[in-house]
């Protein structure tokens, strides 16, 4: 049983949800291992390209799923005040010791496939701020994989006014249908607007850069922690709500890539009905943070030093960022962090603390 942040008893923690975290990071590991891997058989490249960049939205809604089941009781400045010393606290400490890591790698260059040209100061400023998702030779340059942290900072950004929508009177319905008419907006003025006008303004050799820089504001990437939500509803709440899913489901269809959300929500949420953990996938799922940030140099220090196939790299790859997270970063590093977010967090609103580090 966690506590909430209000003090007060929570919803018993679901044991999915750590393995669906370590069902993201497998599936992010992979894509990234078949991209750099010397040959790998038609069968799994393709599994690898359609299924592992799945990872990131998995991510996603296990994030909404949990925001949920973890923020109080209350939704009032002493809430969100320790809502967000809670994830800054989680977030921010390890991703900014990232930015000093991989700019030492890449001796100040960043990674050149996202900044052509090297990254710059101000890359770097708007990335330690998380404000990279607004330019193109930031979003992804500066932290492999970064875009998704951005992502994840917009949307705690917006998540306590969303609770507090939600928990009104018929407030779900209105939650729900916000969350999709976002999406749906958000999807267009990527496809119609955004995308084009950027790959436009670009040199033509960089113009694929549009493409990745849509993916990473919030209104593109929404309807993953609306599906999480709603997962949180009905599983948790033990509501029916059958038109904010119909909603959703509608606003997910409005692209190939929204439908293959739709599929992924409906795995995810059998998982999440099931209660179900495996012991390794929940241990991954707990390091999930550290080896996402960590396995983009885990990978590329293995292909420098042996010719591998996509599977052997993946395995070896896994373990290896798995073994840094467990002896080095979480003991040294995140453990730390976390617990004084949650010491400070816990001072400003009374006498009891919370308790899960989710």
């Amino acid at each position: 049983m966690s506590v909430d942040a209000t003090g007060g008893a929570a919803t018993r923690r679901n044991a999915s949800l750590d393995l669906l975290r370590g069902m993201a990071i497998l599936m992010v590991v992979l894509v990234h291992c078949q991209e750099e891997a010397r040959t790998a058989s038609p069968a799994l490249a393709w599994f690898a390209q359609r299924c592992g960049e799945l990872g990131v939205p998995l991510f996603f809604m296990v994030s909404g799923y949990t925001m949920m089941l973890t923020f109080g009781r209350t939704v009032d400045l002493a809430a969100a005040r320790s809502f967000y010393i809670r994830r800054v606290f989680r977030i921010v400490p390890l991703f900014w010791i990232a930015i000093v890591f991989y700019l030492l790698l890449t001796r100040g260059q960043g990674i050149r496939n996202f900044a052509p040209d090297g990254v710059s100061a101000s890359d770097v400023l708007l990335t330690f701020l998380f404000l990279h998702w607004t330019s193109v030779t930031a979003y992804n340059s500066v932290v492999p994989g970064g875009w998704s942290i951005a992502v994840e900072m917009q949307f705690y950004l917006v998540f306590p006014l969303l609770l507090y929508l939600f928990r009104r009177p018929n407030g779900p319905i209105q939650c729900y249908a916000l969350l999709a008419l976002v999406a749906v907006a958000g999807q267009l003025a990527a496809d119609h607007y955004v995308t084009p006008w950027l790959a436009a303004s670009l040199p033509g050799s960089h113009a694929y850069l549009a493409d990745g820089i849509s993916t990473s504001w919030l209104p593109r990437q929404i309807i993953c922690f609306a599906f999480g939500i709603l997962m949180y509803d009905v599983v948790e709440l033990k509501g029916r709500p059958v038109v904010g899913a119909l909603l959703l489901a509608g606003a997910a269809l409005v692209s190939t890539w929204g439908a293959e959300l739709l599929v992924l929500a409906a795995i995810a949420f059998v998982v999440l009905l099931s209660n179900v953990s495996l012991s390794w996938m929940a241990l991954l799922g707990r390091h999930s943070y550290a080896i996402y940030l960590i396995h983009f140099a885990v990978v590329s220090a293995i292909v420098s030093a042996v010719t591998l196939d996509t599977m052997p790299l993946f395995l070896l790859a896994s373990a290896a960022s798995l073994a840094f997270s467990v002896y080095l970063i979480e003991p040294r590093i995140e453990r730390h962090f976390i617990r004084l977010g949650h010491a400070l967090a816990a001072a400003g609103r009374g006498p009891k603390a919370v308790v899960t580090t989710t």
